[in-house]
């Protein structure tokens, strides 16, 4: 099971009773009966409840927006704070991911543990404004 259910693999114009959502979204019923506790609205107050899937989808895309933190322009995410963070004297390396992709690691300056962040090449000399960045040793030229 993945660890995030895709809103897309419910059809909004259809209804799901716990079973076919649980089915349709690779989760078990009980993450369903959760998620209505947690206030996914359901269409009968009786059982066998029906879920609109228009209302899966809208739950789960709120939940996900609000599980978002974003980053200023001058932080790193550092997961043992959870948050958003300035790396130790603002001092971080560069790792190419892709061709229009790279990672910034730095060290948290709140806990001393690894923070990091993924830009795009073309925002590199932005970045590069606000961070001290070394290219990390193993990195191509």
């Amino acid at each position: 099971m993945g660890k995030r259910a895709n809103p897309m693999a419910v059809k909004a114009a259809l209804t799901y009773d716990i079973n076919e959502a649980a089915l349709a979204l690779d989760k078990t019923p009980a993450t369903i009966r959760n998620w209505h506790k947690d206030g996914l609205v359901v269409m009968s107050s009786r059982k066998p409840f029906l879920i609109s899937g228009a209302a899966i989808q809208e739950y789960l895309r709120a939940r996900y927006k609000a599980a978002k933190r974003p980053l200023g322009p001058d932080q790193l995410f550092c997961p043992s704070c959870r948050a958003g963070r300035k790396p130790w004297a603002m001092a971080v390396t560069i790792t190419p991911m892709a061709s229009s992709t790279s990672l910034l690691k730095g060290v948290c300056e709140s806990c001393a543990s690894g923070c990091t962040r993924m830009i795009a090449n073309r925002n590199v000399d932005t970045f590069a404004a606000v961070f001290t960045i070394t290219k990390e040793a193993d990195s191509e030229p």
